[in-house]
Formats: C-alpha cells, structure tokens, sequence
C-alpha cells in the first residue's frame, strides 16, 4: 500500500511530492492532463514559497530561472505619476526580499527535474473519479485510458485545484467569488518604457487600466486589464481586438505590441 497518493501535478502537488520523496515516503502523484502546462498563468513567487525552497537547497536556482521585480511605476500616458522601490521590500525580514516572476510552465518544469532527480515521475492522464474513507486507509479508483484501478493509500492529497475531486467528495466548498468585470490577460513582446524587463507598470486612463510587468527571461511581458465594455457583447474577443485599447492607455510610451501565440491569451471574470 503506497503510504500517500497525491492528485494533482501542479506547484502545489509537485512541491508536496518533492518534500515526501527527499524523506523516503512512499508515492505516487497522479494528474488527468496529459502533460505539464504550457501557458504562464500564475508568475508571482513569494518570499515564504522561496523560504521553503531553501529547505530543499532548490531556491537559488529557482531565483535563477526567474525575474526580480525591482519598481512600481505608475503611469499616465506618456508621464509617470509615482514610483516605489519594490526589490527590497522585506528586507531583514526574509533572505529572499521580494517578488520573483517565474511563469507557472517553467516553474511546473523546474519542479518535475527535481522530482525525477528524487526517482519520482508524474502518471499523467491518470484521474482520481472516487474514493472512500475505509478508516484506516483510503480507497481510491483511479481512470487511466478506459481503465480502471483501485489502489489503497494511508493519506489522500487534494492539489486538483478549483474543481478539487478530493474536495466535492469531502463536501468542502470552494471560497471565493467573480469580479463583476471581465479582465482580459495575454503575454506578449513589446517594446517601449512600459514594456521593462524587471519593474512593474501601472497605465491608467480614463476609461481602464493595464498592468504591465515582465514574465520571461525570453522578454515576454504580462498585460492585464479590464475588457473594455465595447467588446463584452463581441462573444471570446482575439488578441487583435484588445491590443488597440492596450496601445491606447500606453500612448506615447512608444509601446508596441506582437502577441505571441504560444503563450497565455484569456478573458474571464
């Protein structure tokens, strides 16, 4: 009987998996998708994150990897309205003082070496669709290509996410809610003031913001927004439709905008 099944092969499930296998527990770490990400989503690594990567001798490198975002500039057409000093904040308090942007499909990436260094890989397109308390162990039935198993595991860890199996089975809710606005995210190349490699702009205009900050060692730069209320009855807009209010708030920041198809482009509330 393996000592611990985790779903989900995510940061979190991955991270968990890594810790376990440093310390000799039995695992096995399973996901439904067929592979890792491949979008950025979520970027932001704190201080607390890299504090226990140091217990794994895996922070450094993960810093490497990463960007380190220095300043906020807060921006109003071509002029900038205020800046901060972000690459200290927590300094004396942390060995790691600020905000590291590392896309969540390099940092799944980084995480998965890790693991295969410890002799622990991920069984992908493997899902958990029940499982039962039995007391002393957990049944779980996993579904791979048609095929269904039932294993025996002493703990069950749910890193599955919004939609945890884990936590409908155990009738957990899920806290949390929808912005009535919808926010329109892409990654994409640009060039221009706001377009830095390693600080953080804020654009404002009358009629919306952007948020604009580094993702990628390659250059890539995260905007984020709210969709402007012209394109809210347009069905799932294009990047093509949203770069003109981007270029707009930025205007003579000299920022030009190329989206890059390979990366993260989204709306949602």
């Amino acid at each position: 009987m393996n000592s611990i099944l985790i779903t989900g092969a995510g940061p979190t499930g991955l991270v968990l998996a890594l810790y376990l296998a440093r310390r000799g527990v039995p695992l096995r770490i399973i996901d439904k998708n067929s592979g890792p990400g491949r979008t950025s989503r979520a970027m932001a690594v704190h201080a607390r994150t890299l504090e226990f990567y140091r217990q794994l001798d895996i922070a450094d490198e993960a810093v490497a990897k990463g960007i380190k975002v220095n300043e906020l500039h807060i921006r109003g057409g071509s002029k900038e309205k205020g800046r901060a000093e972000l690459g200290d904040m927590g300094g004396g308090l942390s060995p790691y003082p600020f905000v590291l942007s590392f896309a969540q499909d390099e940092h799944e990436q980084f995480l998965l070496e890790k693991l295969k260094e410890s002799g622990i890989e991920v069984e992908w397109e493997t899902e958990l669709s029940s499982f039962i308390d039995e007391g002393g162990y957990v049944a779980a039935e996993l579904k791979k290509n048609g095929k269904t198993e039932t294993v025996k595991a002493a703990f069950l860890c749910g890193c599955d996410g919004a939609h945890s199996t884990v936590r409908r089975g155990l009738g957990l809710d899920f806290h949390g809610g929808t912005y009535e606005h919808t926010f329109y995210v892409a990654d994409a190349e640009a060039s221009g003031d706001a377009a830095s490699k390693h600080d953080l702009n804020m654009c404002l205009g009358e009629d919306g913001f952007c948020i604009v900050f580094p993702v990628r060692s390659t250059g890539l730069n995260r905007f984020i927004g709210i969709l402007p209320p012209a394109l809210e009855d347009r069905g799932k807009p294009a990047f093509e439709d949203v770069a003109p209010f981007i270029e707009n708030l930025l205007q003579n920041s000299r920022c030009e905008l190329v989206f890059d198809v390979s990366r993260s482009s989204s709306c949602g509330r």
